[in-house]
């Protein structure tokens, strides 16, 4: 049999996703409608990647790189991201110890995943939370700039909108 290999040494990404939507289709709520090539419409991709969650409260999150020649960088300014998990397995050392983190950026090779957890708690103690981030828009976006446009096109890539309320 004979094939042709994939040239990935030259493969240069142009379209970045967060549940297969780009920025500003990240914010729109519900599906997308579409028109397939025979002229009717139909809905594609029927998950939205708006994130609400209200404060003093958590929100868990699943980032997974699927592409295969860059890597990807995704940061939250205003609320912090506790990552908690690498490649659907808890941080753990080999003794059982907990290897958690904060970071306010991450960084995942094609293939990687990783588990994060938003918390919108800033002090929380034993009888519950006690400061939490302020009511509002923040943003979960990546700081290359040339991954916040989809090839030729102004706007696009990965960013969407944390709604804290």
């Amino acid at each position: 049999m004979t094939f042709n290999p994939e040239a990935f040494a030259q493969m240069k990404d142009k379209y970045f996703l967060l549940n297969g939507r780009s920025y500003p289709d990240t914010v729109t709520p519900g599906p997308l409608e579409a028109e397939s090539p025979d002229g009717t419409m139909h809905f594609s991709q029927p998950m939205p990647a708006i994130i609400t969650v209200k404060a003093g409260q958590r929100a868990l999150l699943r980032i997974a790189d699927l592409d295969v020649a860059e890597y990807q960088t995704l940061a939250s300014l205003g609320i912090p991201m506790h990552v908690v998990g690498y490649n659907a397995k808890l941080l753990r050392d080999q003794a059982g110890n907990n290897m958690d983190y904060y970071a306010n950026s991450i960084t995942l090779g094609g293939g990687e995943s990783l588990d994060a957890i938003l918390d919108t708690c800033l002090v929380r103690t034993a009888i519950g939370c006690t400061t939490t981030v302020p009511v509002g828009t923040y943003y979960l976006y990546t700081p290359n700039l040339d991954h916040l446009s989809n090839d030729a096109e102004n706007f696009g890539g990965l960013m969407t909108e944390v709604h804290v309320n």
